[in-house]
């Protein structure tokens, strides 16, 4: 019974030693934790912020068949960020943004993202260019929860569902949609509409968003076809389209095989209306058309739908800035709705940079973005962003080629 006693006191022992360190280990592992967590959460709130300069990465098409829209989205960004950072900066912290080529070629851009997030240790992603490119970050931006804003796209997957992290300035392309149809059913009459599309996530999200502008009417699309992305092999869709007989063509693309389908149609007799969304770059698209000889009786049978207010405006405050700002430091370009928009991206992520304060954080940027509210920049409509709606822009407007080879905007 001794022996018995003996042993039951040692195996007792032994548990609440065990216990012990169980407990010590638990204790120690969760110290290490919060010790580790609180190391690794504050490069990720200053990771791209030092004493004198705020870090922005961009991927965009700077070179390759769509290097008119990377280049001149860029330029415009750049030339207000230098006339922040010469007259200060953000609370004495000059912008940088680091820009990389993709091409716009989405296996680039994933390549781009990643090394813009991890070797270069950016504080936030800014004015990416295009569909098919954006939707491939779209996990790489919410698994590394950093900002990103000023897509040159309005596709809905980069929309809905919500995005925490994404924050979008222009109209989306179901806007841009419903405002083409709306233009040639309601306004033109129109009964048989077609779409010719880029076969990728750019072109399928315009052509959701004519589809549901038809479906709204109780109408249907007359025919469609589609051609590769940065091919210029359109024949086949103007064979398509010309026998079913349609009216109005909507076309998803870049400026060159948009151009040259035109200049197709035009051979083959086929005088439809024409429309693109604003992604195509008017400039470039305008210029493209006057190379390759069409008629320029077609011209105002040309409309592109766009997300910013005219580059040529003399009434708006904020274009007539742009126009100074791009000419001082980018004096070859010309005025252009692609670079204008990049510099409407700049201003509006400006006054939030401003907003968030000295001590800038990511959590502290997205806040101060969705505090955005009927911001006036100066281009005749407002700015406004809120927890659960991060596209900052409504609306947009009709522009018409003229004899110069730019596209005007015109009230229908």
């Amino acid at each position: 019974m001794g022996m018995l006693g003996k042993s039951l006191g040692l195996i007792k022992w032994s548990w609440l030693l065990v216990l012990a360190a169980v407990a010590l280990l638990v204790f120690f592992a969760f110290y290490s934790g919060n010790n580790l967590q609180n190391a690794d959460s504050h490069p990720e709130q200053s990771a791209g912020i030092s004493g004198k300069e705020i870090l922005l990465g961009s991927s965009s098409a700077l070179g390759g068949h769509a290097s008119f829209l990377g280049t001149q989205y860029t330029h415009g960004a750049i030339a207000w960020f230098n006339e922040v950072n010469a007259a200060g900066g953000i609370h004495g912290r000059n912008i940088r943004l680091i820009s990389y080529d993709d091409e716009y070629d989405p296996p680039k851009t994933v390549a781009n993202t990643e090394r813009l997030i991890h070797d270069d240790q950016v504080f936030m992603l800014f004015n990416f260019v295009g569909t098919p490119t954006s939707v491939k970050i779209i996990d790489i931006v919410h698994e590394n929860k950093i900002p990103s804003f000023g897509f040159f796209t309005g596709a809905e997957a980069l929309r809905t569902p919500f995005r925490q992290y994404m924050f979008h300035v222009r109209a989306s392309y179901y806007s841009e949609a419903e405002g083409a149809v709306s233009y040639f059913v309601d306004i033109l009459g129109h009964e048989k509409i077609a779409v010719m599309y880029q076969d990728d996530a750019f072109g399928k999200a315009v052509l959701t968003g004519v589809q549901l502008a038809l479906h709204r009417r109780d109408m249907e699309i007359v025919a469609s076809d589609t051609f590769i992305r940065g091919t210029m092999d359109v024949q086949r869709a103007v064979e398509t389209i010309r026998e079913s007989g349609a009216e109005s063509v909507i076309m998803v693309g870049t400026y060159s095989p948009l151009a040259r389908f035109i200049k197709r149609c035009q051979e083959e007799e086929f005088e439809p209306y024409f429309h693109t969304v604003s992604f195509v770059g008017s400039k470039a698209f305008g210029g493209e058309i006057l190379e390759q000889d069409i008629d320029p009786s077609w011209y105002e049978r040309i409309i592109v739908t766009q997300v910013m207010p005219s580059p040529f405006s003399e009434e708006l405050g904020a274009v007539r800035k742009y126009r100074e700002t791009i000419k001082k430091y980018f004096p070859e370009d010309e005025p252009n709705y692609v670079a204008l928009e990049g510099f409407v991206n700049a201003q509006i992520l400006v006054d939030a940079l401003q907003s968030s304060g000295p001590d800038l954080t990511r959590s502290a940027l997205i806040n101060a973005i969705e505090n955005i509210s009927e911001l006036d920049i100066g281009i005749g409509k407002t700015v406004s962003f809120n927890e659960f709606a991060h596209s900052g822009l409504e609306g947009i407007y009709y522009s018409r080629l003229g004899e110069d080879g730019t596209f005007q905007v015109f009230t229908p």
